[in-house]
């Protein structure tokens, strides 16, 4: 079932590197803004991460929501999820649209006050780890080149590459494949954390705050990617999981 799991990890954060690639990440910006298809795609992988932490209890008690807040945040996602059913027939198009607007809609942040959607980015950047490094937002914020952002797209699809090498020629078998997932992660975010600055770096650690202990293990980037739909992994040894990026 782990390496189950790890497969799943390893195709989603191959197609996540895609996606990157094609939204432009690294790529020089016209005017001092990055490419609409670049901001979406880091609004995207927030608020599907937002959303799914929102779901955990031990989220939940840290942002000390009341059970109104609850139930409006389950409410909304429930819609949300209805609403994506029905979305499937549509032209890829229209469902892409279709799904940008649900999302605004149903975005369960709304029913946050302020100090709680600080501390939820705060939470939201540790379960991230490193790879929150690529989300435009946060690139802008530590004021990254475009140097940089390409360095940091660069390791991504390298690791990727190697990943999935490894996994297509049974690098990631019985006995020792978990330990070399979890080290194989853990050398790209020591590559990743090495294209920031000594200024930068202390900037991203004040940004995530106070150390969150993420009951079960931090999520998976599948469950963000997911936003933490109903039948996605949780946890696990996955990318993401257990002593993830940013550890």
């Amino acid at each position: 079932m782990r390496l189950k799991w790890i497969a799943v990890s390893v195709c989603t954060t191959i197609f996540v590197s895609g996606a990157l690639a094609q939204s432009g990440f690294g790529q020089p910006r016209q005017g001092g803004q990055a490419p609409r298809a670049q901001q979406g795609f880091g609004r995207m992988m927030g608020m599907n991460m937002a959303g799914m932490l929102l779901e955990r209890p031990d989220v939940q008690r840290e942002l000390n929501l009341t059970e109104q807040q609850k139930n409006q945040i389950r409410q909304m996602q429930e819609n949300q999820r209805v609403a994506m059913q029905e979305l499937r027939n549509l032209p890829p198009q229209e469902r892409r649209q279709k799904m940008r607007e649900l999302r605004e809609k149903n975005n369960p942040t709304k029913v946050l006050n302020e100090t709680q959607k600080k501390r939820l980015h705060e939470i939201e950047l540790q379960a991230m780890g490193a790879f929150a490094l690529l989300q435009p937002e946060v690139a802008d914020q530590l004021k990254l080149t475009q140097e940089q952002r390409s360095k940091l797209q660069g390791i991504l699809t390298q690791s990727m590459q190697q990943m999935r090498e490894q996994f297509q020629g049974g690098g990631f078998g019985q006995g020792q494949g978990a330990q070399h997932f979890q080290q194989m992660r853990e050398q790209m975010e020591k590559q990743m954390l090495e294209v920031l600055t000594p200024a930068q770096r202390q900037q991203w650690q004040q940004m995530q705050g106070k150390p969150f202990q993420f009951e079960g293990g931090r999520p998976m980037l599948w469950d963000g990617m997911r936003g933490g739909q109903q039948g996605a992994p949780r946890g696990g040894s996955g990318f993401g999981g257990g002593r993830g990026f940013g550890n």
